[in-house]
Order: C-alpha cells, then structure tokens, then sequence
C-alpha cells in the first residue's frame, strides 16, 4: 500500500476499513489454496506423468484463470467498500487514481490477448513451431519420433504426409507407439485400418489424418525399397476450442477492469479539487 494510505489509515483508524482490510485477508487466502489444490486436481486427473513427461494443464489454466477473474471481481468490490468508508478526500482520490491507472494497463493487456486468441495469427504461428517437418534421404528404416499431443495438452496431431522426392523409389509408411516400435508390432500400427494409406511414391504421396489419440509417444516408421528423398510433415492443431476460452476470458478481464475505472472516474473527479496529495 502507499504510504500516504497507510498515513491516512492511523489518522482515520475507522473500524469499518479495519473490517473490510480483515474480511478481504480472510477471503483471499483460502481461494490461493484453493486455486493451487484445484490445479494439483485437474492435472492429476487428466493423465500427469513423468516418464514421458505430460502435464495436461488445459483444463487446471481455465479453471484457474476463471477463479482469478472471481477474486478480481471481489477485489473491486472491496475497494469500491473502503472507498465509500474513507473520510479523507485525499485518501479518497489516491485510491481512485491508483486504480484507474492500474486499470488502463490491465485493459492495454487484456485487449492484446483476447486479439491474439480471438484471430487465427497466433494459433497458426504455435502450429507452425510444434509441427515437425523435414527432407531426409534414406537407405534403409527410418523411424521418426513425435508425440500425439504436445507436452502440455493444448495441441494435437490432427494430419502426417509423406512425400517422394526423387526416383521410382516406394516408402513403406507405418505409424507406430513407441513400445509396438520397439516390440516390432507391425500389425499394431495405427494405420492398419481398411482404406488407410500405407505406403508413398513419388506419384502418390501418402496423406493420414490422425484419429484423436490421448497423450502418447509414437513413431513415423519408413521403410524404403532403394535408396530416396522423401520429404515428412507431422502438422500440430491448436483447436479453437484450446483458444476461444482463453479469449472470453480475457474479455471478461477487460470489460471487468473497464467497469471498475468507469465507476473510479466520478469519484476521483468529484475529490480531486480537495485533495492534498496526487
């Protein structure tokens, strides 16, 4: 707090702000416990391990985000309380000033993201950086290592291509998990379905979208007849629906925050010409 508050509250010393500075302790220290329970919960409960690593924390940030815009809207209200309880002018205007500056900032931010996840720039530039993509010559098995969602459950892997480059040359394409990779299983590969491609020439690229598959490491197994060039895209999704909440979000952060100095700017206009200190 700033010290010319803290010097108002021993010249005013009214029980009432007292109350309301206990009740808002008393109010906010068991959300923050509740907030990091809650998030131990939900990442716990959608699969959180540590070999291989994945901590699915979607659901435990939307949780959270959605429990900080309560404890913001409850900070509001407490200070709208000692606001209306302060005597001082002086007082009375600081705290209004002070939160209409910290509320501009919080809507300059708050605007920012929900104009990052609301158009599609920023989830096409995370697709782009999680994808994996390459040209490779191979000579006998290549298998290349991917997971089937990112390390923190926000994107998936929706398609894969393959591609000949070069030559009359054929590629054996078999999309595997990492232990039927390692015990040969073949016969396990996910595309083993009935009219799933299962191999790439350089007239016919091979084009697989990816069932949705929960978290696990799989591998992109080519298997060349002579030696080739082919070219490999894994793509990554970030569906609107891991982008949209956060967006709402973020808008409820900024009409909240414009309420709250939409209703400071009467009061700090009204005590401005008897306030000592600005």
């Amino acid at each position: 707090m700033d010290k010319r508050l803290k010097e108002y509250d021993k010249l005013e010393g009214t029980y009432q702000i007292t109350r309301i500075k206990r009740l808002e302790k008393l109010a906010y220290i068991p959300q923050v416990i509740g907030i990091i329970l809650v998030f131990a919960f939900f990442t716990y409960l959608g699969g959180a391990q540590l070999k291989p690593f994945y901590l699915p924390i979607f659901i435990s940030f939307l949780v959270t985000i959605i429990w900080i815009l309560v404890i913001a809207i409850e900070f509001f209200v407490f200070r709208l309380m000692e606001i209306g309880f302060r005597k001082s002018a002086s007082a009375k205007f600081l705290m209004a000033s002070r939160s209409m500056k910290k509320s501009y900032s919080a809507i300059v931010v708050f605007g920012v993201i929900f104009l990052l996840l609301f158009t599609p720039y920023m989830p096409q530039q995370i697709e782009e950086q999680l994808s994996i993509t390459g040209e490779i010559t191979i000579t006998e098995e290549e298998a290349i290592y991917f997971t089937s969602r990112d390390r923190f459950d926000f994107t998936i892997v929706d398609s894969i291509s393959v591609e000949v480059l070069d030559g009359e040359g054929r590629v054996d394409v078999s999309i595997l998990t990492e232990s039927n990779y390692e015990d040969r299983l073949f016969g396990m590969k996910v595309n083993r379905n009935p009219g799933d491609p299962n191999e790439a020439s350089y007239n016919d690229v091979f084009e697989y979208d990816m069932p949705a598959l929960r978290f696990d490491e799989y591998r992109l197994v080519l298997q060349p007849e002579e030696p080739v060039t082919v070219r490999y895209t894994i793509d990554s999704n970030l569906p609107p629906s891991r982008t949209y909440p956060f967006a709402l979000l973020s808008l409820g952060f900024l009409i909240s925050y414009s309420v709250f100095a939409f209703l400071m700017f009467p009061i700090k206009k009204k005590h401005s010409d008897e306030a000592i200190y600005r």
